[in-house]
């Protein structure tokens, strides 16, 4: 995790992408999410030496869904930047309770030209932040007790999720294709290394698919 070596070649597969015009810079958007992911061991159980089995770098998830039922996963959380073609721009990991909002500027690129992020990125902190980098904010609105979203608000939210929606497509490649419901190995160092192998993974497999449907773009042309 101090090497941050899997950041390198996420970012050089990234750069050989770029090259190729496969990943768009100009104008191109960011799209902010976390997803939880249950820790390997996450019971109650002890070993033979009466120590705890469970992984103590992991934390616990509590969110409620859209009808109000909570849910508690005691795992990790893995937070991604993804371009609206699916492409993972930056990653991170972190213990199950973090607040997704603190991995934000982790995320964030600095040049994209939109910020997309539910309710959980909502604040005058990101407005803020968003302005001064001239970043135009797409971050869905949250109501608080007494002050509920207005009709403009509840309709922006739902244009905003349109696009936002694109930033789950690399949750459920980890989940369903690369058996990642859960975490294969214990602590934050492996499965930090381990969710950015899946990253690279994904973003060299959605690159040589953009390649064999469309091909290479025709060069521009100098002088």
């Amino acid at each position: 995790m101090e090497l941050g070596l899997w950041e390198v070649l996420l970012g050089e597969v990234n750069r050989q992408l770029e090259a190729k015009h496969i990943i768009m810079t100009e104008g191109r958007i960011n799209i902010i999410d976390a997803t939880p992911v249950e820790a390997a061991q996450s019971g109650y159980g002890k070993d033979a030496n009466d120590e705890p089995t469970r992984d103590k770098d992991a934390g616990w998830h509590v969110k409620a869904d859209s009808r109000g039922n909570i849910k508690s996963t005691y795992g990790y959380s893995v937070h991604t930047g993804v371009g609206e073609d699916g492409f993972i721009h930056r990653q991170t990991v972190t213990p199950g309770n973090a607040h997704d909002s603190t991995e934000r500027d982790t995320l964030l690129l600095g040049d994209e030209a939109a910020l997309y992020a539910d309710a959980a990125y909502s604040s005058q902190a990101t407005r803020e932040k968003l302005a001064q980098f001239g970043i135009d904010d797409q971050v869905q609105r949250k109501g608080y007790r007494g002050h509920p979203l207005s009709k403009a608000d509840l309709v922006r939210n739902k244009e905003i999720a349109v696009i936002r929606s694109g930033g789950e497509r690399p949750f459920a490649t980890y989940k369903s294709r690369y058996g990642l419901a859960r975490t294969r190995l214990m602590g934050l160092a492996k499965n930090l290394t381990l969710f950015g192998l899946a990253a690279i993974a994904h973003n060299i497999a959605k690159g040589a698919k953009f390649l064999a449907l469309y091909g290479l773009p025709d060069p521009e042309p100098t002088g």
